[in-house]
């Protein structure tokens, strides 16, 4: 795959995302910190991937209209604290999928504004978090237009003495009818002293909507272990393929096969 580093302005710590007869990106944000800001140059229809931006504090797209998006991020080390934000403009998509196997305390801030009439955001998180570690990532998703759409699915597996929060908003503004808002967070407990909570809420104040939301807390399912054990293999193993198959589908996000490969590595290594 052909990997293109977007041009970078050193004034305005900005990185612009230009016309290239490639869609995939590479963005290395490892040696950056404080804030940056990515713009990308209007009708794009590209691939991005975002990696290693681990002393970056907030990271912020400007998503011109008719531009589709996806963002892909891998997360694999230590990182305390991180906020993501994007304005989305008219007729355009957003679309992240996220890979926390950060391995320490960690508070995720993202918002993302639907600024134009048919603005779209897909959401994606897959964390494993374990040991000590307490992660908490709120995801607010405003709908500013007419006729926007979100989507917004959080998963996790909790183990060991660890917590896991997923707060998330889905407003929708007076007067912005047409538009659909949907939440679904469900976090996997794989031991009695870990920790999962699912908070979503939604805010509407429009009659002409779609809105719902879903939350699901549990600990493994003990028949689903039987039956795997039952045929072969140890409870260790039937907890790593379980565990796999419920992040699993975050690699959809990631059109590198390294990185699909690593976050393949990631989780058979952790469990």
């Amino acid at each position: 795959m052909e990997r293109i580093v977007p041009n970078y302005d050193k004034n305005l710590n900005r990185y612009l995302v230009l016309e290239s007869s490639s869609k995939y990106f590479l963005l290395d944000l490892k040696e950056k910190t404080g804030k940056i800001e990515i713009a990308i140059q209007d009708g794009l229809d590209f691939d991005f991937l975002l990696i290693n931006y681990e002393n970056v504090e907030e990271v912020h797209f400007d998503v011109p209209e008719n531009v589709n998006v996806n963002v892909a991020s891998l997360m694999h080390f230590d990182k305390k604290d991180l906020k993501i934000t994007a304005d989305v403009a008219k007729n355009s998509t957003f679309t992240t999928y996220f890979a926390d196997f950060i391995t320490s305390d960690c508070k995720g801030d993202i918002t993302v504004n639907l600024n134009g009439e048919g603005a779209i955001c897909r959401w994606h998180l897959a964390s494993l978090t374990e040991k000590n570690e307490h992660k908490e990532f709120a995801v607010n998703i405003y709908h500013n237009a007419l006729n926007t759409y979100s989507k917004m699915d959080n998963y996790g597996v909790v183990r060991d003495e660890a917590k896991l929060v997923f707060a998330g908003i889905g407003k929708i503004s007076n007067g912005m009818h047409g538009s659909k808002a949907h939440q679904n967070a469900k976090i996997m407990v794989f031991d009695k002293n870990s920790n999962g909570i699912a908070k979503p809420v939604l805010k509407i104040d429009e009659n002409d909507v779609e809105a719902s939301h879903a939350a699901v807390v549990g600990k493994i399912n003990d028949e689903h272990i039987f039956y795997l054990t039952s045929r072969g293999l140890t409870e260790d193993e039937a907890k790593r393929l379980i565990t796999f198959g419920y992040l699993k589908p975050i690699i959809k996000g990631f059109e590198d096969e390294e990185y699909k490969e690593e976050i393949i590595n990631l989780i058979e290594g952790k469990m």
